[in-house]
Parts: C-alpha cells; sequence; structure tokens
C-alpha cells in the first residue's frame, strides 16, 4: 500500500513511500520512495532514525554512483537507483533494524524533500 506523504514546504513536492512494514527477523526487507512529480534531483540519501539521531545508511548521486556508510556494508544495498525513485534493501533483518527510516531527495531549487517510514520486526513462530 502506498500513501502520498506531503513534502516540506506544503504543496510543492510530493514523495509517495509506504509508512510502515513488518519483516520477521533474519527476512530481508525493501523500503523505496518515489517523487510524485518530476524533480531536478542532485542526490538521494536514506537515514536510519535512531535515539533522536539521524544515521546516514546509504547515498545514491549520478556524480558519485552509490555509496553504503561503512557500518551497513553487507547488510543494505541499492534495490533502485535513479534520481526519481530510490529504494535499498535490508538483508538478513535483526530487531536492532526496528525503527523509522528516511529517503531523503536533495533538489535544486527547492532543497530537501523526504518521506518517512518505519519498520516493525517480529520473532519467528516457535
Amino acid at each position: 500500500m502506498l500513501s502520498v506523504a506531503p513534502a516540506s514546504p506544503p504543496g510543492s513536492v510530493q514523495v509517495m513511500h509506504r509508512k510502515v512494514q513488518s519483516v520477521q527477523a533474519g527476512g530481508n526487507v525493501t523500503f523505496s520512495c518515489q517523487l510524485v512529480k518530476k524533480e531536478d534531483v542532485l542526490q538521494v540519501t536514506w537515514q536510519k532514525e535512531t535515539d533522536g539521531a539521524e544515521d546516514n545508511i546509504a547515498t545514491y548521486s549520478t556524480m558519485n554512483g552509490q555509496k553504503i556508510a561503512k557500518g551497513y556494508v553487507g547488510h543494505v544495498s541499492f534495490a533502485h537507483t535513479e534520481l526519481q525513485v530510490s529504494a535499498i534493501s535490508l538483508h538478513g533483518v535483526t530487531f536492532q533494524d526496528e525503527g523509522c527510516y528516511k529517503c531523503i531527495f536533495n533538489t535544486f531549487p527547492l532543497g530537501a524533500v523526504s518521506g518517512r517510514m518505519c519498520l516493525k520486526v517480529y520473532g519467528k513462530a516457535s
């Protein structure tokens, strides 16, 4: 199910994404974000919200290509790399992966436009 979340500033740009996803521990999950309207995007950044702080996971730009942050190499990969549509996959999900994630489209001249989604991790059935 896709939902459209208003972007900032209100009424200008919107990002489509799923608000909540669930996955079993040990499974894989993919987060996807798409700009509703074509914009001039310079870079897409993915972040995880951790204790009120935002931890960079991955970035993609035409100039620098795909970059996965050190702590996420082997655990996160890009599933889709375009400047208008971006998706990352988490592999072998653990309970530490539970939380909220942001996709940030750095656009010109509007600035940053983001979507936010949360992940719920559940245990294996016994």
